[in-house]
């Protein structure tokens, strides 16, 4: 890519230059001579300028909360420790997703935010119109997203997120298992249902999920037969157009009778930690697992002895429009910190060509920055690059509910789990997502 671009370049100057014999040759090479030598001149400045500001830049400590643990973002840290040994960085971390956003939560409230943090698609519309979030517009970060990962955390005409990365998922299969039951990756929900009942059968359990997010499987039929034809159905129904029933009734009724009462997801999901998430499925216990990219790698470090394979959620079609996904959570910078210039210097060194690499090797996820490219899963290669040339939209219900998020988020958790447990309906379920909207909205 970078061969590519200073290819372009060295031909632009080529054909400026061959344009410009057309006129009087003395006077062009004089202006080009005069225009190299102004542009040598600047850049020397420029670089001047950044090294003046890098010594200029004001000792601190940066107080980080991460939604990443340290392990995963110390490559990072020690980069940046390296090139700036003034600025040290204090770091915290919080699991995603609920912790995460408590701790926030108990910070806000506190008045201890740090100077810098994540927001995420459950709590960045609450985070940036309370006013916690600086705007950071004007970085150096931000002008390098591609246009959907600047409007995800963009309100209002600014820009209050850095989210250098987007992920996609579905499910992983063992593929040992598959070969050994004759079984292939499912293309419709219909084969789904008929890879779920064969896993079964075969003793196998045939879903792994995490206690809070098993409800992920309902995903397959809502989003590519339904939302791909409204894809502002959150929209309206935060304006009141529409109702939870509407859109998800028929999905989550088609999930309770398909997977549910089948006993293709088990009960026991309800207290299924992250980490028996990943070892059933590495361990070959579970023979599909909902998840990510970042998911895969966990996965991964087990060292599973069998080849993995993905396929998206399916609808009822073979049609994929929507798949299982989102711009990633972004980095914030706090409205009250002490620190913003060192701050902004924090999010810029991270937002370069080679760190971002860095990055993108800690979560594994498709790079949304203009002229870089994503080094991802082999698995996950094919739906990445059709993310990455636009063919299909990301969805995750909590990045659509602006600032009711982290309310309907713990609802949808609440009630997924009682639903699981037989201790409510379909209907209950629904209603309760609707009276807890009106519930946050009446506050």
């Amino acid at each position: 890519m970078k061969e590519r671009f200073f290819g372009l370049l060295l031909a632009a100057s080529l054909l400026g230059g061959l344009t410009g014999c057309a006129g009087n040759q003395g006077e062009t090479t004089a202006t080009q001579g005069t225009e190299a030598t102004q542009a040598v001149t600047e850049a020397v400045k420029e670089s001047q300028n950044t090294e003046t500001k890098k010594a200029e830049m004001d000792p601190c400590t940066l107080t980080f909360l991460s939604w990443y643990p340290q392990e995963k973002f110390q490559p990072i840290l020690d980069a940046f420790e390296k090139e700036y040994p003034d600025i040290k960085v204090e770091f915290q971390y919080a699991a995603p997703v609920a912790d995460y956003l408590e701790k926030m939560q108990v910070l806000t409230s506190t008045g201890e935010i740090p100077d810098v943090f994540y927001i995420a698609a459950e709590n960045k519309s609450e985070m940036i119109k309370n006013g916690y979030c600086a705007d950071i517009s004007g970085t150096e970060a931000v002008s390098k997203l591609v246009e959907v990962n600047k409007n995800t955390y963009e309100e209002g005409g600014k820009v209050y997120g850095f989210a250098p990365t987007t992920w996609v998922g579905g499910y992983f299969y063992n593929k040992d298992i598959f070969e050994k039951l004759g079984l292939k990756a499912p293309a419709t929900w219909d084969e789904f249902l008929t890879v779920c009942e064969a896993l079964k059968a075969d003793g196998t359990r045939p879903i792994i999920e995490r206690g809070e997010w098993f409800w992920d499987s309902f995903l397959g039929p809502f989003m590519n037969d339904y939302l791909a034809n409204d894809l502002d159905y959150h929209q309206e129904v935060i304006d009141g157009t529409k109702t939870f029933a509407d859109g998800w009734g028929p999905y989550i009724e088609k999930w309770y009778q398909d997977l549910i009462l089948p006993g293709y997801i088990d009960e026991d999901l309800v207290s299924v930690s992250s980490q028996e998430f990943f070892s059933e499925f590495a361990t070959g216990n579970a023979g599909m697992l909902a998840g990510h990219a970042g998911h895969l790698k966990e996965v991964q470090k087990l060292n599973p002895e069998f080849e993995i394979g993905f396929f998206p959620m399916p609808g009822t079609g073979t049609d994929i429009k929507v798949v299982y996904g989102a711009v990633d959570c972004a980095m914030a910078i706090s409205s009250e910190t002490k620190y913003q210039e060192q701050s902004e210097l924090f999010l810029n060194f991270i937002s370069r060509d080679d760190i971002v690499q860095l990055y993108q090797d800690m979560n594994g996820y498709v790079i949304g920055m203009n002229g870089v490219e994503s080094n991802v899963d082999p698995i996950l290669k094919e739906v990445a690059g059709l993310y990455s040339d636009g063919k299909i939209n990301v969805y995750i219900p909590q990045g659509n509910w602006d600032t009711y998020g982290t309310g309907l988020q713990q609802q949808l958790i609440a009630g997924s789990q009682q639903l699981l447990l037989k201790e409510i309906d379909c209907n209950t379920f629904i209603q309760e997502m609707q009276d807890k909207l009106k519930e946050l909205k009446d506050e």
